[in-house]
């Protein structure tokens, strides 16, 4: 009878485990709640179970956050049982390094600045000049969520600087009411020997950009001190840049809150990560981001 007995569970639990359903999940790291072992992530839609949207996956131990970070890439399977549901087989990282961890390559060795800063750490103060040759600080945006990516305007790929001021443009119409008063954008040419303050002002005006979205130029160590420290690597190549994508987010007490890198994300993503820290209350446990996409 026991050894019967011991069949019919070992049963049941094949039987329970067969009943779940597992869906492939990608997106972008929101917020990381290792206490509550949650992560908010804005993912794409799952075909056959959920729209795109912003909401909380539960992992069955803290550990598997522990390198998860706000700005992360992420790709996990979703095991979703009658009652419960949980991220499983966790990848985060660069868009690179979850490619790489996919297919188990090593990642394509490119040097980190030694000035890059950490999630948590003040980002310094920094002086360039505006697409109205105006002088532009960051601390003149002091309490204000700032957004910062970097760009020139003869970038050739699509799917690079033109794909970054277009999200950019998205983040300005989505929050129109608050930009300039809550959030600030700020696009840096890395290419600061032709993208003077007339450039810009045309570039800008391509893009639409409005009260909040500066175009900033200036001396070219002070931007590449400036990109160093969010980790971001350039150089010539051909008459043309080569460089990495960073896009940055700076929390109202002027620390790095989040950095993502690469320009694969989707508009809707990085605008949920901006709804984020624009949250009055940052209640680790709040579930959909509310602000409308």
């Amino acid at each position: 009878m026991p050894r019967i007995a011991f069949f019919f569970v070992i049963l049941s639990a094949l039987l329970l485990s067969a009943c779940a359903h597992r869906y492939r999940v990608q997106g972008l790291v929101l917020d990381v709640d290792r206490n509550d072992k949650t992560m908010i992530v804005s993912h794409r839609a799952i075909p056959g179970y959920m729209d795109a949207m912003a909401m909380p996956f539960q992992v069955a131990t803290a550990s598997e956050l522990n390198s998860v970070k706000r700005g992360d890439q992420v790709e996990f399977q979703l095991v979703v049982k009658r009652r419960n549901s949980l991220a499983e087989k966790v990848k985060a990282g660069t868009s690179a390094e979850v490619a790489n961890a996919q297919r188990a390559a090593a990642p394509l060795p490119l040097p980190i600045p030694a000035e890059k800063l950490a999630l948590g750490m003040p980002v310094p103060d920094f002086q360039l000049i505006n697409q109205s040759a105006l002088p532009i600080r960051l601390s003149d945006c002091a309490g204000r969520t700032v957004a910062v990516n970097f760009i020139y305007t003869r970038c050739p790929l699509p799917e690079v600087c033109p794909r970054l001021s277009a999200n950019f443009a998205h983040l300005q119409k989505r929050f129109r009411q608050r930009m300039g008063k809550d959030l600030v954008l700020l696009s840096i040419t890395l290419d600061s020997q032709y993208d003077n303050a007339t450039v810009l002002v045309d570039y800008a005006k391509r893009w639409g950009a409005g009260e909040g979205w500066q175009f900033l130029t200036g001396d070219s160590a002070e931007i590449q001190r400036v990109a160093s420290q969010f980790g971001l690597v350039y150089w010539p190549e051909d008459g043309l840049l080569t460089h990495t994508s960073q896009t940055g987010i700076i929390g109202r007490d002027g620390r790095l809150a989040a950095l993502i890198e690469g320009s694969s994300y989707e508009e809707d993503q990085l605008g949920d990560l901006i709804a984020r820290q624009l949250e009055v209350s940052h209640d680790s446990h709040r579930g959909t981001v509310d602000v409308a996409r």
